[in-house]
């Protein structure tokens, strides 16, 4: 089993072990941290343009501090207000969901040949379509619950990726041998 599996998997467990411990106020903190990220980094690329020891700023120099101050502009606002990107996020997340659980079907749909009764592995994977069909189609009215439905979802997509990256691993080493 390849270590970027086994940790991309553990990550999704532990975002959809904090989405459903933290399911009023994870939507919030999420779009907090995007602010600081929008923030942060452009704060550090002004200064450092300001900071130049030049002294006559090239035209290059002006867009992009021009655009470092959107950014900053950007960040606080998400930073102070994260409501307005509450519905986008949760819809960003369930298409992330959504790409993720089509990867684990074609995942399955790979092991086909070499496992038999490995229609029992896309079990999950087409729960967790439906459930991102469903975080989609409901996003506004009531984002904790999909928030939560997210949650367990990552919680059983990860797990789910780990077992099939297991399968997958004991079948490549006995068909090496």
């Amino acid at each position: 089993m390849r270590l970027n599996n086994v940790l991309r998997s553990f990550a999704t467990v532990l975002i959809g072990i904090l989405l459903i411990v933290m399911k009023d106020s994870a939507i919030h903190l999420l779009v907090r941290i995007i602010g600081v990220a929008f923030f942060v980094p452009a704060l550090v690329s002004v200064l450092g343009i300001f900071m130049n020891k030049r002294n006559r700023l090239s035209a290059k120099d002006m867009m992009l501090s021009a655009l470092d101050v959107c950014c900053m502009a950007l960040g606080l606002w998400l930073i102070i207000s994260p409501e307005m990107l509450v519905e986008l996020l949760v819809v960003l997340l369930a298409l992330a969901l959504f790409c993720f659980s089509l990867f684990q079907l074609y995942k399955v749909y790979a092991l086909r040949k070499q496992v038999k009764g490995q229609w029992r592995y896309a079990v999950v994977p087409i729960a967790l379509v439906v459930v991102s069909v469903i975080a989609l189609a409901l996003p506004g009215r009531t984002v904790s619950f999909v928030i939560m439905m997210i949650g367990v979802a990552a919680v059983v997509s990860g797990l789910s990726d780990i077992v099939i990256s297991l399968v997958a691993d004991k079948n490549n080493t006995q068909l090496q041998k």
